[in-house]
């Protein structure tokens, strides 16, 4: 069978791929702070590695793009000991050293989607209460929030995770765990809670904080709390005094 296409379709078709064709080969050029790039040094303190490395996630590549102004190369690895949960530590963050300026190509994509993650973060930063992000909250908001240290309640999720929790981002199984603290510690209403972690309403925070419940009473009671979690040789041992 036989399609015939007027001029006009075709050339319309073409035009538009080419015009794919340009946006997708599009390079743009920046001078940027950047850090060294290595399979031996370390890109925060630039020491050789002596242990694991550990490749820096997108994330923190964005991250510290946005708020210290320097670029990571994709694939920039770094010493084991400056990640918590695959995430940078603070302190790393505050330790990168970078080189000089040097002129890095970023195609059209690569631009799109910084300028979506800018979004993303500046949403984040303007989210007081927020237990996804590992650098949002201080050690004492933890203390005052959760009543836990801030390296105690990554331990304590680390720890709920494993119990199949549905992790998603909105919201993440450190948000949920979070919200639940929060909860228990100062026992204020879901409604409150809501407006806090800018949730929709005090239904949506029931339903985080059922889903957190359960989660600790499969992964963390069982082996922490009550007569289960302890042998009997324990208990005599380390729980009972002498009597004469």
């Amino acid at each position: 069978m036989d399609v015939q296409v007027d001029d006009s379709s075709f050339r319309s078709i073409q035009m538009n791929r080419d015009l794919n064709n340009v946006v997708t080969k599009e390079i743009v050029k920046l001078q940027l702070n950047s850090t060294s790039s290595s399979h031996k040094n370390c890109c925060i303190c630039s020491d050789d590695f002596l242990k694991n490395a550990a490749n820096i996630s997108s994330e923190d590549r964005y991250f510290i793009f946005f708020t210290r102004n320097i670029w990571i190369l994709e694939g920039a690895r770094c010493c084991s000991d400056h990640l918590v949960n695959h995430q940078l530590k603070q302190e790393a963050i505050d330790q990168i050293k970078q080189v000089p300026i040097r002129q890095e190509e970023l195609n059209s994509a690569d631009v799109q989607l910084l300028l979506n993650k800018s979004q993303i973060i500046l949403e984040n930063q303007n989210k007081k209460f927020n237990f996804g992000d590992l650098l949002g909250l201080t050690d004492d908001e933890y203390r005052l929030l959760t009543s836990l240290s801030k390296d105690d309640f990554n331990e304590f999720v680390k720890t709920v995770s494993s119990s199949g929790i549905r992790n998603s981002s909105n919201p993440s199984i450190r948000t949920a765990i979070g919200i639940y603290l929060c909860k228990i510690r100062l026992g204020i209403s879901n409604r409150f809670l809501a407006c806090m972690f800018q949730l929709p309403d005090k239904k949506t925070v029931s339903r985080i904080i059922d889903s957190a419940r359960q989660a600790i009473l499969r992964s963390f009671v069982p082996y922490n709390l009550g007569f289960e979690h302890i042998t009997r040789h324990d208990v005599i041992n380390h729980h009972t005094i002498t009597v004469a």
